[in-house]
């Protein structure tokens, strides 16, 4: 089960939502990412800043990272959509 809390947190952020909407299309590594923000005008001074925002993003269980040989380590979007009851405060 996911944790809302975590959610809402990894989300307030334009930049984690900008990297969702990138991994959205491909598996990419954290320097792909990287300039994939740059090309939307998003510059982060350091690679560090996209490995942190992506780390945010997988401890959520919003992106998923894994080893693939030929590129190292990579990162794909987990889920492409949340239903949330706000009721019991769960997301399926």
């Amino acid at each position: 089960m996911l944790d809302l809390s975590k959610i809402i947190s990894a989300l307030n952020s334009p930049t984690r939502r900008e990297i969702i909407k990138i991994l959205a299309h491909n598996t990419m590594t954290v320097k792909q990412v990287a300039e994939q923000l740059s090309k939307k005008g998003l510059k982060l001074k350091y690679r560090e800043s996209v490995y942190k925002n992506l780390e945010k993003l997988v401890d959520s269980g919003l992106v998923e990272k894994f080893y693939v040989r030929e590129k190292g380590m990579c990162y794909k979007l987990a889920k492409t959509m949340l239903k949330v009851n706000l009721q019991d405060w769960m997301v399926e």
